[in-house]
């Protein structure tokens, strides 16, 4: 009786679980990446060639955003970029989210090795299209940040841009950027870089093995309980 009564427990742990609040897509960015070039050693500050983009720059298509460095002479930086249509949208809570796409950058042999280090994340004024001017684009505002460190594939962001996107809207702004790049310290000067893809804008934040205060709640009660019958059974 008393491993029934566990089993019991468990399953309200699972469908409390199940029943938890769920973000909403607001809407799908499209995602490309711009690098720079490097000049006797050094990098350019502007973004000269696509790494990712609709025309499948170097056999990759859209949809990744590539963000490091190439270490050595090589020395080009490379930084992510997604951009979204804001026609139809009205001002609300609202989350810029993405995923985890894989280790190491888009070139094998290059850098195709990830780099422990930081990344930050900033808004800027787009404009619906694929631009390598993007790179440098002036932010409107900071994001956010993020240590590579422990990162692994499949691991969700979420960074709230509410008052961004409210400010962009009623500035009667067509598009909304983000840019992804990395810090300008704490970065493997030996070059590396990330992949993300599936970035779109949520309701809520998506960040992964952030468990809703509500199945805290209810897994804290169900474990209390199962203590409980246990002392009275005993």
């Amino acid at each position: 009786m008393k491993s029934k009564s566990i089993k019991i427990i468990l399953g309200s742990i699972c469908l409390g679980m199940s029943f938890s609040a769920h973000s909403t897509l607001i809407t799908n960015g499209f995602t490309f990446a711009v690098a720079s070039s490097c000049s006797g050693g050094v990098q350019t500050s502007t973004g000269t060639h696509f790494h990712s983009n609709t025309g499948g720059a170097f056999g990759n298509p859209a949809g990744l955003a590539e963000v490091g460095e190439f270490g050595g002479s090589t020395c080009e930086e490379v930084r992510g970029l997604s951009e979204y249509n804001l026609a139809g949208l009205s001002a609300g809570p609202a989350f810029v989210t993405f995923d985890v796409f894989q280790p190491g950058g888009l070139f094998p042999g290059g850098n195709d090795f990830p780099f422990d280090g930081d990344i930050n994340v900033v808004a800027y004024q787009a404009n619906n299209a694929e631009d390598v001017s993007d790179y440098q684009q002036t932010a409107v505002g900071s994001v956010g940040s993020f240590s590579t460190v422990g990162m692994a594939v499949g691991d969700v962001f979420s960074f709230d841009i509410t008052t961004i996107l409210s400010n962009a809207i009623a500035s009667s702004w067509s598009s909304l950027g983000m840019r992804l790049e990395v810090s300008t310290t704490g970065n493997d000067p030996n070059g590396g870089a990330w992949v993300f893809n599936n970035f779109r804008l949520t309701s809520t934040d998506d960040t992964s093995n952030v468990p809703e205060p509500a199945i805290l709640v209810l897994i804290s009660l169900s474990l209390a309980g199962i203590g409980y019958k246990r002392f009275i059974s005993v």
